[in-house]
């Protein structure tokens, strides 16, 4: 974590010092969002008359991880569970990719897809396009693929594309910080954006997770909404190489981390028993053979998302860390009624 994400949680004095750039930072964000609801746009963005299928965007109003992919996975299982055909389309945060609309395939380099959708192609199978443009990857999966609803892998801020549900994720540990806009606060839009959404879900709340929202005065802006919990569950530890499971039982590893919340890896880490000495890299880092030189003494452990980006490095002793996420069967139905 940098010092300046350290001080957004922690609530360092100093940080009023950005207030002036998190103002305009905010008129910004509240500009943007009055546009889009003034606009005669938003009324097809609602009834999508000029779209076959339903799309739902899987977002958060701050920075940094808050658990979009697995949960991204749990609901796009349920849906296949109930007889649809899910496509996903994200902006491919990583992607060197000149040319775009690009669908990725389960042998894509990371340099053409980005970590996070080439996870989400290899776990799940669906189609899976990427543009920086999310109305053209909408386009385009919808012509080349047979689909019955679309989710959105990110996207909350992206007004252009059309949406009929949005489901802001938040994460349980950290909360939203200071509750300020970027650079004063992790925040890419304000508090108030969360009356707005369908679902609120909340990753691994702790135990005095609604305290610290009342503290804030948060909790104002959700107008009856409820916190939906979302529990990560860990599965098994699988080799980079063979795919097989492995055990890890009283060795000390590396614990590798590419991701926007570490800690929560290294957590669960530690509920399982498992001595590591961390190894944290800026999120979506490019790895190299460089970055596990001083690593050959012990067993290397990563995420999944870290090892779709560490596969073709051919590191021996390495393997990933399979999660799951839960959510009440309650949540998955109103998504579903709501959706069809």
């Amino acid at each position: 974590m940098s010092m300046v994400e350290k001080a957004w949680y922690e609530g360092a004095g100093w940080l009023k010092l950005l207030r002036p750039f998190s103002s305009l930072a905010l008129a910004f964000a509240r500009s943007k969002r009055e546009k889009f609801l003034s606009s005669q746009t938003v009324l097809s963005f609602k009834n999508l008359s000029n779209l076959s299928v339903p799309i739902v965007v899987v977002g958060n109003i701050s920075v940094g991880g808050t658990g979009k992919t697995p949960f991204t996975v749990a609901l796009t299982e349920f849906l296949e569970s109930k007889g649809k055909r899910v496509g996903i389309v994200s902006r491919g945060y990583g992607s060197k990719r000149n040319e775009f609309p690009f669908e990725v395939t389960e042998t894509s380099s990371v340099s053409d897809s980005g970590d996070e959708p080439l996870l989400l192609k290899q776990r799940l199978g669906c189609p899976v396009v990427i543009s920086p443009n999310r109305v053209a990857a909408v386009k385009f999966l919808l012509r080349n693929h047979d689909v019955d609803v679309i989710l959105s892998d990110d996207g909350m801020q992206h007004y252009n594309m059309p949406r009929n549900l949005e489901i802001a994720l938040i994460d349980g540990n950290r909360g939203l910080g200071n509750g300020r806009m970027l650079p004063e606060g992790p925040l890419r839009e304000p508090v108030e954006r969360l009356s707005d959404v369908d679902f609120v879900v909340v990753n691994s709340p702790s135990e005095d997770f609604p305290e610290a929202f009342n503290a804030y005065q948060w909790a104002k802006w959700f107008d009856g909404n409820v916190f939906h919990k979302m529990t990560i569950e860990a599965g098994d530890f699988v080799s980079l190489d063979s795919h097989k499971h492995e055990v890890i039982t009283g060795e000390s590893v590396y614990a590798v981390s590419g991701i926007g919340n570490p800690q929560r890896f290294y957590n669960t880490l530690s509920s399982m028993g498992v001595k590591y000495t961390p190894k944290a890299f800026k999120d979506h880092h490019d790895f190299s053979l460089l970055d596990f030189v001083d690593m050959a003494d012990k067993r290397i452990v990563m995420t999944e998302k870290d090892a779709v980006k560490c596969r073709s490095l051919d590191l021996g002793n390495a393997v990933y860390l399979s999660i799951e996420a839960k959510l009440n069967q309650t949540f998955f139905d109103q998504v579903y009624d709501r959706l069809f």
